[in-house]
């Protein structure tokens, strides 16, 4: 007796169907018992296209994969009624196709050409194929025979656990490929007849009859069509893609693929491979991964290229895996119980796979808001992340705003630390501010941690005293003379001078905020960070704020900050020459001054912008007076870089204070002087690597950005940066929910 496993489900939309005009192949994978999810990057060579590889052990056709050449691949079990024929690939045609095909069309071709010349080993399968330019359904049958189908540019097709191509026209080999006796033989079989049947439909010549009777699959397929044709959409007669009833995009496709009938119990990886046609395809082509139960749109992104960790393998090399793929099957979690996939399986615990080297926070409530609890700790926002090193306690402590949403009631600041090297971290420790939405206070937010050099850790912020109003507050401060085990009792800093930009009622604070936790960059070594300051319009400039007496060990309240660049002397974005004119409806802003040192002894600031791209200044006097900002070039007389009004964090490699004169700068690369707005989409995010150039006019010239994180959005990089042991790490949050940090290795700019 034959068991029907009905698993598996797919989507092809073709890019005239999407909104942002990319192809789509949406998947999940469905596997039954045990399972075990690695993710691998196979390199480039020996006849190979490298490709991102997710791999489950053992099982001969469950793995996914996308390629240098924007193929991606993944396929779903079909049962035929094919009862005699037999083959012996399998697990190969998937691995050849992904290496040697260029294009869609040429992974089909090879598929087919395997499947005749060597004979496919199972009942049946389909694979959906897709690249920059289109998408293809191809089925194969036990034995010799297949076919393959286009998807139309303007068309989504369903792909469900059974065969849904249907009438075929292989003269016309713009849309179909295929076997050139598919229809000779379906009549030898008795399959097809043509006075009976009317014209050829192969789903119904080739199926078993079985797979066509079970409701399971049809009813996934059925809820499917509904929600891209609406209820009018077509039955499975003579249907295998159509024309949507209005343009989709990612985030539809993953809803769907996460909502039941269409998700089940056995769904172990859903995947949304986007292609950008505009793009090379190592650039367009993104995948976005929803672990069990995730939602792939809101959850890790990556690349061919995105380097997968440690946790996600199961050997150390791709060729090793692929070598011992249908070896060493048992006991899975005894073996490598620090696997990260097992975070998965346990639905009490939910963790991000942004390829990352250390997890410091992962936040205990729902990223789903009707699942959260009022009465628990809001954690769900987690923002301005600052990491600073404790060498006299050989420790780490971490920084950050929290709450359930940014801007919430519930917003505070927390504390937690390490003492092995970013490994592990202690819970959070609320230091101010409001910890649930049911139980609303004061909020305090946007931190500045230092450290004297006795060793007294200081933690000041921003706290709402008299005005319910985002970023409007007094300092208020605590310090640990014990590592944060014990905090002092909060007080306020004295904000002595106020000027012009500030609310003309004195009742009301400024409006400030610091995104830059400070350093020693400032006269004598004292601490410097640069601030964002609003006036009274909501217009922001950048000044300078020096802590004057930290390595006292004041008390808060005896606390002196010196101010440079306020007022209306501050940076005005309305003074800056920009390649290309534009005057954003949000108004000329400069904002968040990220400074480092260079060898010369003065200070290199970049700060965002709502002009279109990063702007820049230096100082001679140890950040008291600075030139005049200019938008940021890669080379004295080079382009400009551009970046939307996004963070632009620039940091010295081998650390804050450093004065190396080497650097890297995170961007996005890009920007629309079109739009109307300078807040544009957050995404990607790409890495420059700098250097310090004596003489030169602009002081660190950039070399051209590699790719640091590939989504289209959510790459809010309020960050920070530490050398441990000589080797740099990026602290970030990301998507302003987990918190990560990530080893920056040197690389000589270009």
């Amino acid at each position: 007796m034959r068991l029907l496993f009905f698993l598996c489900f797919g989507i092809i939309a073709g890019r005239n169907a999407t909104t942002d005009g990319y192809v789509y192949l949406g998947h999940n994978e469905d596997v039954k018992g045990e399972r075990m999810l690695n993710i691998y990057n196979y390199p480039e060579g020996k006849g190979s296209a490298a490709y991102l590889w997710f791999e489950f052990p053992g099982l001969t056709s469950s793995d996914s994969y996308a390629n240098e050449y924007s193929v991606s691949l993944a396929s779903n079990p079909c049962l035929s009624r094919e009862d005699m024929a037999v083959g012996g690939l399998v697990y190969e045609i998937l691995t050849s196709a992904i290496q040697k095909a260029r294009s869609a069309r040429e992974a089909v071709m090879i598929i087919g050409n395997m499947v005749e010349e060597h004979g496919y080993g199972e009942s049946g399968r389909t694979y959906l194929v897709a690249d920059q330019r289109e998408g293809w359904v191809c089925s194969v049958v036990r034995g010799r025979h297949w076919v393959a189908q286009r998807v139309g540019d303007d068309q989504i097709a369903t792909v469900p656990d059974y065969y849904t191509i249907g009438q075929v026209n292989l003269s016309d080999t713009l849309n179909f490929l295929g076997s050139k006796d598919l229809i000779k033989y379906a009549r030898k079989r008795g399959w097809y007849r043509p006075r009976r049947d009317g014209a050829f439909d192969f789903s119904l010549a080739y199926s078993d009859p079985a797979a066509l009777k079970e409701t399971t699959g049809k009813e996934r397929n059925a809820y499917a069509r509904r929600f891209f044709f609406g209820d009018e959409a077509p039955g499975r007669d003579s249907f295998f893609a159509g024309k949507p009833q209005r343009k989709f995009h990612r985030r539809d496709l993953s809803s769907l693929l996460t909502q039941p009938p269409v998700r089940t119990e056995n769904t172990a990886l859903t995947t949304v491979f986007t292609m950008n046609p505009a793009f090379p395809p190592k650039q367009g082509t993104v995948i976005w991964v929803g672990l069990p139960n995730q939602d792939a749109a809101s959850q890790a992104q990556w690349t061919v290229f995105t380097k997968a960790p440690e946790v996600c393998h199961r050997y150390s090399t791709a060729e090793e895996a692929l070598e011992k793929h249908f070896s060493e099957l048992d006991d899975f979690k005894t073996r490598w119980p620090g696997h990260f996939y097992w975070h998965y399986l346990d639905p009490s615990t939910n963790i991000d796979v942004t390829p990352h080297d250390f997890t410091v926070y992962v936040p205990r409530q729902s990223r789903v808001e009707s699942e959260r609890d009022i009465n628990a700790v809001g954690d769900t926002f987690n923002d301005h992340f600052h990491v600073l090193e404790d060498q006299g306690r050989g420790m780490l402590h971490a920084f950050w705003t929290q709450g359930s949403h940014e801007a919430a009631n519930d917003e505070h600041v927390v504390f937690s630390k390490s003492a092995d090297g970013g490994l592990t971290w202690t819970e959070p420790v609320m230091i101010a501010g409001s910890a649930t939405l049911a139980d609303p206070r004061p909020v305090a937010a946007w931190q500045q941690p230092m450290i004297s050099k006795s060793g007294r850790l200081y933690c000041l912020w921003n706290q709402e005293t008299t005005v319910k109003k985002h970023l409007c507050g007094e300092m208020w401060g605590r310090y640990s003379d014990d590592g944060g085990e014990t905090w002092s009792e909060p007080e306020t800093v004295p904000f002595p001078i106020r000027f012009d930009v500030d609310p003309e009622d004195p009742a009301i604070p400024p409006v400030w905020c610091m995104w830059q936790r400070p350093l020693r960059l400032g006269e004598g070594g004292k601490y410097l960070a640069g601030c964002s300051r609003y006036d009274r319009e909501g217009i922001s400039r950048v000044e300078f704020w020096q802590y004057e007496n930290i390595d006292d060990d004041p008390e808060i309240r005896d606390i002196r900050v010196s101010f440079f660049n306020t007022g209306k002397d501050s940076f005005d974005a309305s003074r800056i020459e920009n390649d290309h004119p534009y005057n954003p409806r949000d108004g000329l802003n400069i904002e968040e001054a990220c400074v480092v040192g260079l060898p010369d002894g003065r200070l290199f600031a970049v700060m965002r912008s709502t002009i279109g791209h990063p702007v820049w200044s230096v100082s001679e006097d140890d950040g008291k007076t600075w030139s005049r900002p200019e938008i940021l070039r890669e080379r004295d007389g080079g382009p400009a870089i551009l970046q939307s009004c996004s963070p632009c964090p620039i940091y010295d490699l081998k650390g804050p204070e450093a004065r190396s004169g080497e650097y890297f700068l995170m961007t996005h690369d890009s920007f629309d002087f079109n739009g109307l707005t300078a807040y544009q989409l957050r995404g990607p995010i790409y890495r420059r690597d700098g250097i310090f150039v004596p003489g030169a006019h602009q002081p660190v010239w950039f070399g051209e950005g590699t790719l640091f994180s590939p989504r289209d959005t959510g790459n809010s990089f309020y960050t920070s940066y530490t050398a441990l042991n000589g080797e740099g790490v990026l602290w970030f949050g990301d998507q302003k929910f987990y918190l990560f940090g990530k080893r920056m290795s040197s690389s000589e700019p270009r």
